[in-house]
Parts: structure tokens; sequence; C-alpha cells
């Protein structure tokens, strides 16, 4: 699988006329955005494409729908790499590669545009952060060097928590139909990477790392990017190996847990899926299963919850947690709810007690994101064979469409074992 820029020129202006039409709202007004190559890659590829391996962009995008999109790349080498595989979106002169690097070239072309009179407003993408960098991204000397030779002019930060994210994290949350294809491909990529956690960890598997380099490897394959996170976990809940291979020890009995993200077109959209090591007479099964049970049965009936339109992200992990306590578990997600997208730009997300800025989004057609339970059960109901129960999770994509939520995987949501 060759990584190419796929998106139509549809799909651009799809996203284009959204994030516009946020910039004109009047608590932000915004006459342009910023987006540095040097910060966050998120922003310059969700407008313009330009990221992964090819090397990032600052992007210029003005409000005025008749002035192009300016993007400049760094270099001779990267702009002539950029005009190659965006033919289609530069050939109506929408979108402009340069090859400017740094602020010297976007003060040249803002002053082109007109956008260097006194009071015009421009947005930066990550000045200051919402969930993650909340000091900001963009560096000193950069911005600096922008307010020095744009005397008057407005630099502002164009991100926050909340439904009013701003232009293009709002824009981001609620997907067209080609971004949605593509975070199917991310999900079914996904689940053969269950597959493969499935079938390696066993002899003659010694170690995380046994099975974490072959999953990696067919997750590169399917898709030609890197994955966004891959966390393989022993005993531990999903995130604690901060996806790195490790030398934890591999043994009968344990129950792997993990965080994966395949990437496609710089697109994330993680699932999860515990898995025992051993099979129905291996010590601990009885209790891996009851709980992996418990988490799927939690999944099912917070997915049914949903009425698009109307529930908040805040009511949603609120019911999940409810739910949790009817059943006789304790939450261990941390964050229940994780949106996808490209790297930072993959809001909302939030869980019971964690990142509750988010808690008012409402869930409307055309967002997609992981929902993925990891519990505990209590020890007056089961008892597992260490001192203290462990944390299974389950996760799976959903899209939200008019009549619901609906499960963008295709595996069997069931307890699974190695030797089963």
């Amino acid at each position: 699988m060759i990584s190419n820029p796929i998106f139509s020129v549809g799909e651009r202006n799809r996203r284009w006329e959204a994030v516009r039409r946020i910039m004109a709202k009047p608590q932000w007004n915004l006459d342009a955005s910023l987006a540095p190559g040097n910060s966050d890659k998120a922003y310059p590829r969700y407008l313009t494409q330009i990221g992964g391996r090819g090397g990032s962009a600052d992007i210029v995008f003005p409000r005025d729908p008749s002035k192009p999109v300016f993007a400049f790349t760094g270099s001779g080498r990267n702009k002539a790499f950029w005009e190659k595989r965006l033919g289609s979106w530069r050939s109506d002169g929408k979108l402009v590669v340069g090859d400017g690097e740094g602020s010297k070239p976007l003060i040249q072309k803002l002053n082109e545009l007109g956008l260097n009179k006194p009071g015009t407003r421009i947005g930066m993408a990550k000045l200051s952060g919402a969930r993650f960098d909340p000091e900001g991204l963009v560096p000193a000397t950069f911005l600096d060097n922008l307010k020095a030779g744009l005397p008057g002019v407005q630099f502002l930060s164009m991100e926050k928590w909340g439904a009013d994210a701003g232009p293009i994290d709002e824009a981001a949350m609620v997907k067209g139909a080609e971004e949605h294809e593509v975070i199917r491909r991310c999900a079914q990529v996904g689940e053969k990477a269950i597959e493969t956690i499935l079938r390696t960890a066993r002899p003659p598997a010694r170690q995380q790392a046994d099975i974490w380099f072959p999953t990696y490897m067919a997750m590169f394959a399917e898709t030609g990017e890197d994955p966004t996170r891959l966390s393989i976990s022993l005993d531990e809940p999903s995130n604690s190996t901060l996806g790195a291979p490790v030398a934890d020890p591999l043994k009968e009995g344990q129950i792997i847990s993990q965080e994966i993200d395949a990437t496609v077109q710089g697109y994330r959209a993680q699932v999860n899926h515990s898995i025992f090591v051993g099979g129905e007479k291996t010590p601990g099964y009885g209790y891996y299963k009851t709980a992996m049970e418990t988490a799927i049965k939690i999944f099912l009936e917070s997915i049914a919850f949903i009425v698009p339109g109307k529930t908040t992200c805040g009511q949603l992990v609120d019911y999940y947690a409810a739910t949790v306590e009817k059943l006789n578990a304790e939450d261990r997600s941390g964050v229940v709810l994780h949106s996808s997208g490209i790297a930072n730009l993959s809001r909302p997300r939030l869980g019971p007690s964690n990142s509750r800025g988010d808690e008012g989004i409402v869930l409307v057609t055309g967002m997609t994101f992981d929902f993925k339970p990891a519990i505990r059960l209590k020890r007056e109901f089961i008892q597992d064979t260490n001192r203290q129960n462990r944390t299974v999770q389950i996760g799976d994509h959903v899209l939200i469409t008019p009549s619901g939520a609906t499960r963008l995987g295709k595996r069997e949501l069931k307890p699974l074992a190695t030797e089963g």
C-alpha cells in the first residue's frame, strides 16, 4: 500500500466551506487562518493534504473564497513533490504550493492579500491548546517576526474547549462520506492487528516485543503509513506501554490489552479488544470471560443510548458510568470516547472524569469515534487469580447516522483466547 492524497475536490470544498463558515461567526470573526507546519502538523494536512513523510507546510487560509489558499513547503524539492501529488486540488488555482520557509513568505503573502491592515484578525493554529499543549506549539521567534512584520494585525488563538471549538477543530468533528471510508479502512486494519496479536501471542513469543513488531509491520503493510498508536500491555491498562515495544515477559494466564490506531491518509481510528493468553482451563479465564462479556454489554447498551442531534458527549459518558456501576464493575477507562481524525484533531475526547471540557458537544450525524469501555469487576462480585481484579477493554469504532450509532468494525465482539 502506497500512501497518496486521495480526497476529491468535492471533499476539499466541503471542508473549506465549513471552516470559512465558522471563521465568519461573530465570536471568531477571522479574516484568515494560519496553520504553521512547524507546530501541530494536523492542521496543514486537514486543509491541504500536505503531511506525512513528505513533510508539512505553512498554510495561509483566507476567509474570502475568491482568494487562493497558499501552502509554503520549505524547499524546491518539497514543492515539486506536493505539486505532483495535489494536481486535482491545484487545477482550479484555489490551492497554490510555494517553496518559501519561515515567517518572511507569510508576511509577504499576507501583504499581497490585503491582510495587513490594523485590526485584521488572523487565527493561528496551536497558538494555545485545548486538551493538549495548553501553552501552544508556535515558536516564539516565528510569532515575534510575524507581529513585527505586520504591525496592528491581531494573531489570535483559534481553538478552545467545547462545541464552539474553533474553525478547524469544529469542522473536523463532522466528517464527510470520503472521510468515513478512510475511517472505515482504519478500523479494518485495526481488526487485522487484533488477529495478528491473537496469532502471535503464543510460543515462540517470549515478551511483549515479540507481539508488537509483527503487529506493527502488519499494520504498516496495509496502509503505507506508520500507526498513530500501537500500545500493547500485559496485565496492565492498555496504554501503559505508551506505544513502545518493551521486554515485558509474556506468560500464560495474562490479559493482553491494547490501543490500536491504524493510520490512513493521516487519519487515526482506534479499536481495542483484550485477549486472554491460554484457554478455558487456564487459571484466570473465568474472570476474563465474565469481565469481557460485561464490557461488551456496556458497549452495546451505551451506543444504543445515543440519539443523534440530541445526546451530548457528557450525557453519553455519564450513562456509561451509571451502566458500569449497575453491572458490578468499576470504570478504568479514563477516556472512553475517542474520536477519529488527524492527530490532535481527533476531538471530542473524554471520559466520566476526564477532559470534561468537551461534554457539551452534541453527537450528530457524520461523527465517528471509538467507544472503548475499560472496566474492572468488583471483587465482591467475582475474584480474579491476582490479588486485585484486572482491567479488560473492548472498543469499536462507530459512525453516527440519522438513525443512531452503527459499528464500523466487522469482528464478532466476544472473549478471545489464544488457545480458543
